[in-house]
């Protein structure tokens, strides 16, 4: 890495997504009008507390420009870590994954939340942050295993994972991705108290129904606030990931900076995940099509730059996303590159519609295979079907 410039060298402000912002660093003006940037931050000065990344980030901005050389950085924490091979972290990520799915089902089905250990939950919490730290896309790999059976459950789970990852590219601290976990983790609880002819009716609601859906939030909210693990941030997750940046949302019609980042973070992971979810009203989506749909919702139903920087965490092509590639192979994507975002890296495990011993294929470093295109759900059965699928669906509650 280089050092310090060398005399009468000037080193030029780097541009950077406000979620690598750090305390210390010195932001300089961009050098392009607001109005043809109106995303990136650009009031100088040192930034001198996570607070004010916080609020830099809340108030929807994506970008900002800083001077390495009068920045007082001591030192910096990589975003994503992938120090543990993704075939090794994979075996401990589906088990805690089927862990936490079988504790959240039980724990819904008996609603017996005055039993729970908070020991517990923060363990199931942390071994999330420790699976990501370890290798990134493992955990996210596991999340794309979707079944119509058990979805509630699973979704909790997954929308926990979402939070936790976003949290930590938001560069919020240890005890703000814990609590915005834990309202990931508890986010639907009050389904648990919704008829299941109505939460899984295969057919369109009567107003009367939907009310008694949209009744989840209070209802899971009401259930939780008096005990002793709980506070305002994570009941605030609960009862306001419905909540839409334009005021449509529910059950407060909240708008704007009334919204928590807690809750908007809560809310577009609930929204990514149900969107490449089937239910047995309506099928799944590829994760591509889902985040050009969050893309398109900005600044309606989120804050400005919300579903940007989490666009930005899941990669345009995100981590379980099947695709067929120019040489006639497919395979899931299963790790991104940030310098690359068309050319993740591709577990390639078919080659013309028949099985082939997997292998690994960056794509930034082969410029003769580039993605064809997405594959749908009509096609997706060979790859389900296949023997890495399996593997994944082992422990993973499937």
């Amino acid at each position: 890495m280089r050092g310090w410039p060398l005399s009468g060298e000037l080193m030029k402000p780097v541009k950077i997504s406000v979620s690598q912002l750090r305390q210390g660093m010195m932001i300089v003006a961009p050098t392009t009008s607001w109005i043809n940037a109106p995303y990136v931050y650009g009031k100088p000065g040192l930034i001198k507390s996570a607070e004010e990344i916080r609020h830099i980030i809340a108030s929807g901005y994506t970008e900002a420009y800083y001077d390495p050389e009068k920045s007082q950085l001591t030192h910096s924490e990589p975003l994503h870590d992938a120090q543990t091979p993704l075939a090794e972290e994979l075996c401990r990520a589906r088990d805690l994954y089927f862990d936490a799915f079988s504790y959240i089902k039980n724990l819904m089905q008996e609603k017996k939340v005055g039993a729970i250990e908070v020991s517990t939950l923060r363990g199931f919490v942390n071994e999330i942050v420790h699976s990501l730290h370890r290798n990134f896309n493992a955990l996210l790999l596991i999340t794309t295993i979707k079944k119509t059976n058990d979805y509630t459950y699973r979704h909790s789970i997954n929308v926990a994972i979402f939070s936790i990852a976003f949290s930590r590219f938001l560069g919020l601290d240890e005890d703000e991705t814990f609590n915005t976990g834990m309202a990931g983790l508890f986010h639907d609880y009050g389904k648990a108290f919704v008829p299941q002819q109505v939460l899984n009716a295969p057919r369109s609601l009567s107003q009367q129904e939907t009310n008694i859906i949209r009744s989840h939030v209070k209802r899971g909210h009401d259930n939780l606030k008096d005990l002793p693990w709980t506070n305002p941030v994570i009941l605030d997750g609960i009862l306001h990931h419905h909540e839409r940046h334009d005021g449509t949302g529910y059950p407060h019609k909240l708008a704007g900076d009334e919204i928590s980042l807690h809750g908007g973070i809560i809310s577009i992971c609930d929204v990514y995940d149900a969107l490449t979810s089937s239910r047995v009203y309506k099928n799944a989506i590829p994760p591509s099509q889902a985040v050009k749909k969050l893309f398109k919702s900005s600044g309606q139903a989120w804050k400005p730059g919300l579903a940007e920087q989490f666009i930005k965490l899941v990669g345009i092509f995100p981590v379980g996303t099947v695709v067929h590639l120019s040489n006639d192979t497919t395979g899931i994507v299963c790790q991104q590159d940030q310098h690359a975002p068309l050319k993740p890296t591709v577990l390639v495990i078919q080659k013309k519609d028949r099985p082939y011993s997997p292998y690994y294929l960056k794509l930034a470093q082969n410029e003769q295979v580039s993605i064809n295109r997405v594959l749908v759900s009509s096609e997706l059965a060979s790859i389900t079907n296949s023997k890495f699928y399996r593997m994944l669906l082992e422990r993973s509650g499937g």
